[in-house]
């Protein structure tokens, strides 16, 4: 099912970016929103991918794809914006963490203002416009 959502997030960004907006120049990348939110308070780990990256062997360089261990609760989501060339390669977001309490984290993915992907799972969750 996370598969046909994240196709279904690549088909309308495909739509999204074959029509930039008037005056847009696509050479200078897309503006990448990163929302996580929790239904608890908790410390999450999140790894996200900051820029795009020369190859797919060099992704997980923390250069790329750092991480960030913050807090994240009910009304304190954890937002990073970012340029990306081609959001639909590498727009990435993956967090964790652990609670007694199920955290219910959320993840979300928004280019040029759209929101095109986003999941919702128990102590973890990844959002992405592609397989990682």
């Amino acid at each position: 099912m996370r598969y046909l959502t994240v196709l279904a997030a690549a088909a309308l960004f495909a739509g999204v970016t074959a029509a930039p907006p008037a005056g847009a120049d696509p050479a200078a990348g897309h503006q990448v929103t990163y929302t996580v939110t929790t239904t608890s308070d908790l410390t999450a780990n999140i790894y996200y991918v900051t820029s795009d990256p020369p190859s797919q062997a060099s992704a997980n360089d923390p250069l790329f794809m750092p991480l960030a261990r913050t807090a994240v609760g009910p009304g304190a989501p954890w937002v990073f914006q970012t340029t990306l060339t081609n959001p639909t390669q590498w727009a990435f977001i993956s967090a964790s963490g652990g609670l007694r309490v199920n955290p219910e984290f959320r993840c979300e993915i928004a280019v040029d203002g759209q929101v095109v992907v986003s999941q919702q799972g128990g102590s973890g969750v990844q959002c992405a416009l592609r397989p990682w």
